[in-house]
């Protein structure tokens, strides 16, 4: 064994930068000893180490998750029609299927009835020549029907106990929906494809909870002073519930729109991610609208109403009453019929046109006025068939809203599929894939 003392190594020293050599193979090896740990030579080259860090970060381009989709040139763009190819026939025989199945097997057939119902539109509504998909099998939607059916189970069997035991599960209902919600969204985004591409929804499940907690609070709060002046028999109680219903009713509005804006922020089309640029001003427009449209046709159906009460009253006389229930049951239903659709063509027109990006846009122009009235012609011959008009009022209802919007695309269809990872190619394509071989 050789021993060798420290005293007798030399140090090494580098090469000063100024001397030249003929090569880089005549050059000697540049070796120099690293300074003690603590001394002012290592606090030099550390700071010098950091200094370099810091700037290499800053000249480094900032991340992104979307991947650059080459754009078409400046000026240039190619509407893409939204066309649904649904036969009011083909779906009568699903609708009959789900319904008799779904009563047979009390309930639990719906979650095979919402995929085939899924599956039956979203195959038949075509973007740009291309057809959407639905790939979620029926098994993955029973986790959250199981959530939903404890959940209601819980309440009422609360409720039989105790009203206190009741509003307390309400409460812890609410407070787990906006997870219910979440879920939802991202499940049907993620077994959604079109041209064998598929759609997602990214975000997390703590952005929901902001979305949605006002609208909660207020209505937990309701529930709460309901009680309480059913309980205590105090004015100052029920003049409570009406400040926090006036309220809840003011704050709509914005209610809405916190909720499109988290949801429409975080819809991704493969490498492109959409945003939303409505203003809380044109939500409150629209509510405004709402307001004027409801109190019009209250109106107008509290008169015709009165005007058919008399009439009945003329003609069988007093009737305890009864007429007037019927009546006042009817007229709530017929301002319901007009003003849902309202609500539901404005809504359209002011989310999806207002979403998009620089490379793609949405466009939507339902028509408010033919939108009511097709759901008033629906709501008139249901009630004359007894519901078995129901399938041809749903794709009638559902071409006129898809077929209202147009897509207004800066890129390329084909390009965009070529930055689009395939369906096929993901982990959950590659499940569906083997499902269906076997």
């Amino acid at each position: 064994m050789r021993t060798v003392r420290l005293v007798d190594l030399q140090p090494l020293h580098v090469a000063p930068a100024s001397q030249a050599w003929a090569s880089p193979v005549e050059a000697p090896l540049s070796l120099a000893w690293p300074p003690p740990i603590g001394s002012e030579a290592a606090e030099e080259l550390m700071s010098e180490m950091r200094a370099a860090y810091r700037g290499a970060m800053a000249s480094a381009p900032a991340p992104s998750n979307e991947t650059p989709v080459p754009r078409l040139p400046k000026g240039s763009v190619t509407r893409l029609p939204v066309v649904l190819n649904a036969s009011a026939r083909d779906y009568a025989g699903i609708w009959i299927a789900n319904l008799l199945l779904t009563v047979l097997t009390l309930g639990l057939y719906l979650p095979w009835a919402r995929v085939r119902v899924q599956r039956y539109f979203l195959r038949r509504t075509l973007v740009a020549g291309s057809a959407l998909d639905y790939h979620a099998p029926p098994t993955s939607h029973l986790p959250r029907y199981g959530l939903v059916m404890a959940l209601v189970a819980g309440v009422l069997g609360a409720c039989l106990g105790s009203p206190l035991a009741g509003l307390l599960a309400f409460s812890m209902a609410l407070a787990v929906a906006p997870l219910a919600v979440h879920t939802s969204l991202s499940h049907r985004m993620a077994h959604t494809s079109w041209s064998g591409r598929r759609l997602s929804f990214e975000g997390r499940f703590t952005a929901v909870y902001g979305a949605l907690l006002m609208p909660l609070v207020g209505l937990v709060a309701a529930a709460w002073l309901t009680l309480a002046g059913a309980t205590f028999h105090h004015p100052m109680w029920w003049m409570a519930l009406g400040f926090v219903i006036a309220l809840w009713l003011l704050g709509v509005p914005l209610f809405l729109w916190t909720y499109f804006h988290y949801r429409q922020e975080r819809l991704h089309l493969g490498p492109l991610r959409l945003g939303w640029k409505a203003s809380p001003v044109a939500m409150v427009m629209l509510w405004a609208r709402t307001a004027a449209w409801s109190v019009l046709v209250s109106s107008l159906v509290v008169g015709l109403g009165s005007m058919v009460l008399g009439a009945l009253l003329w003609w069988q006389g007093p009737a305890h009453g009864r007429w007037a229930w019927g009546v006042v049951a009817v007229s709530m239903m017929a301002v319901a019929v007009a003003v849902t659709p309202y609500v539901q063509a404005r809504l359209q027109n002011l989310v999806w046109s207002k979403t998009g990006n620089r490379s793609l846009r949405f466009r939507s122009r339902l028509s408010v006025q033919g939108y009511v009235l097709l759901q008033v012609r629906h709501a008139a011959l249901l009630l004359l068939t007894l519901g078995l008009y129901w399938p041809w009022a749903v794709v009638a209802s559902r071409r006129m809203r898809t077929e209202a919007l147009t897509v207004w695309a800066r890129v390329d269809t084909e390009v965009l599929k070529a930055h689009w990872t395939p369906f096929a190619d993901t982990p959950a394509g590659l499940a569906a894939k083997r499902r269906a071989s076997a």
